[in-house]
Order: C-alpha cells, then structure tokens, then sequence
C-alpha cells in the first residue's frame, strides 16, 4: 500500500489565503508582522511528523496553535489560523465540519492561554471526517 505524501502550505500560499481572507472580510489592516512567525508556524506540523509522529489531525493542531500564538499578521491571527488549518486538512483529504461560533470559542480559548496543541486537537477529532474525492 501507497504512502500518501503530506501537503503542505507555503509561505506565499499562506500570504494569499491571508490577504483574500481580510480583503474578504472588508480588512484595512493586514498583512506580515513577522516573516519567521509565519514561517515558523508553518513548520510546525511538518516537525510534529517528524519527532512526534504526529498524524494528519495532530499536525493541523500544531499548525493552529502556532498562528495563534506567534501573532503573525498585522491583524486577522485567529480568522487566517482557522482558514489555514482548514485548508491544510483539505488538502491531506480531510474536512472540518464546524461553526462559526465554535471556531470562535476555540482560537480565543487558545489566545486565551486556555488551550494547548492537545486540546486543539481533541476538538478537531470531533469535528473531522474524511474528504469526498
């Protein structure tokens, strides 16, 4: 049976997602606070992978957490963090199923100090299933 590979997100990917997400949103202030805080969260999973042996669900946990916790962006940290860890599990064929409320309650709590990578990823367990191909 075939490994299949993980996708990852670049940085230039996570800037476009970002900047459609606030212009979206009717956003004047956006953008890049930190480059390596951006590039450091988009590390995350890719290292949980590698040290933890984190599958999917965990990877997309530590991915959340650290654009959350790193403030990358100008403004918009916990819209384009839910945004991104939606797109990354989509694109390693799994789907979040949640509200807006909920993935409210779930960036504040972890903005909050509230939450950990651990309870990011319980609360995604709960709401993913696989993607229809």
């Amino acid at each position: 049976m075939a490994i299949k590979k993980v996708v990852y997100l670049t940085f230039a990917e996570a800037m476009l997602f970002h900047i459609e997400l606030m212009q979206y949103w009717g956003e004047t202030r956006y953008g890049v606070f930190s480059r390596s805080l951006v590039e450091s969260a988009l590390a995350r999973p890719e290292q949980a992978a590698v040290y933890e042996n984190a599958d999917i669900i965990r990877q997309a946990a530590t991915l959340c957490y650290g654009l959350i916790k790193n403030h990358p962006w100008v403004g918009g940290n916990k819209r384009t963090a839910i945004l991104l860890t939606q797109i990354f599990l989509l694109r390693n064929s799994m789907k979040l199923i949640t509200t807006p409320g909920d993935s409210i309650m779930m960036v504040s709590a972890v903005e909050a100090d509230q939450w950990n990578v651990q309870e990011i990823e319980i609360w995604l367990l709960q709401r993913t299933q696989k993607a229809s191909a």
